[in-house]
């Protein structure tokens, strides 16, 4: 009982720790509500997830046989992000709350905790033997929640840019599926792809953290002279 405990703590204590700080380091924080509600939309991305993938083994027949390049970056990466953006583009947009720049990361992270939430849950609880669950979750902990929370920032910051820039442009909405789906399409093919040494993950995860730090800084730095 105690080890099943500790394994449910591990595999939600990541997501809300990640969630948390960026919700309450937020100067104009978002209402309870509409963070709550965009967490549980990011739990539900896996449905029309779920829907395609068996769709599509309906329609031809027997499932897709995908090599490791493509199943990492158009199963996994470019799907996953796609429903991610739609969260933040047709719902949370919509928000009369969202009213700033820092506002996109909020929403955009929080809407990728919830699907890594979910993702953690099916990983961890599909292992039969609790020392493997547990082994599973200390390494995603530090691995594939804080990449998705990366990639939620980063789609965040080019939504936030197209909504409050003075002029409009269409290639903020590039950027915000283009680079996450980017990232998160090496991401899993290191993993997935045999003949790549598993440590170039490390390397995608500190070019994510490099860039969120840097546009995270630059729209703190905004909420700083807007307040003043």
């Amino acid at each position: 009982m105690t080890d099943k405990i500790f394994l449910f703590l591990i595999a939600i204590l990541p997501t809300m720790a990640l969630l948390l700080f960026f919700v309450y380091s937020d100067k104009f924080k978002e209402p309870k509500k509409t963070v709550l509600s965009t967490f549980i939309l990011g739990i539900f991305i896996i449905a029309p997830l779920e829907v395609f993938h068996y769709g599509t083994e309906m329609i031809l027949g027997g499932p897709i046989e995908y090599n490791a390049f493509f199943k990492a970056f158009f199963k996994a990466s470019f799907l996953e992000e796609l429903f991610k953006f739609c969260v933040l583009f047709f719902f949370c947009t919509k928000f009369t709350e969202f009213n700033e720049p820092m506002d996109g990361i909020v929403y955009g992270i929080t809407a990728s905790l919830g699907f890594a939430f979910w993702e953690n849950l099916q990983y961890i609880y599909t292992e039969t033997e609790i020392s493997d669950s547990i082994q599973i979750a200390w390494i995603r902990a530090f691995t594939a929640v804080p990449s998705h929370a990366f990639d939620g920032v980063i789609m965040g910051f080019f939504i936030g840019r197209h909504y409050f820039r003075d002029y409009k442009t269409k290639i903020n909405l590039v950027w915000a599926i283009l680079i996450p789906v980017t990232l998160h399409g090496f991401y899993d093919w290191v993993l997935m792809e045999e003949s790549i040494n598993r440590n170039y993950m490390y390397l995608i995860m500190i070019i994510e953290l490099g860039l969120v730090t840097y546009l995270y800084k630059n729209l703190k730095t905004q909420q700083i002279v807007k307040e003043k």
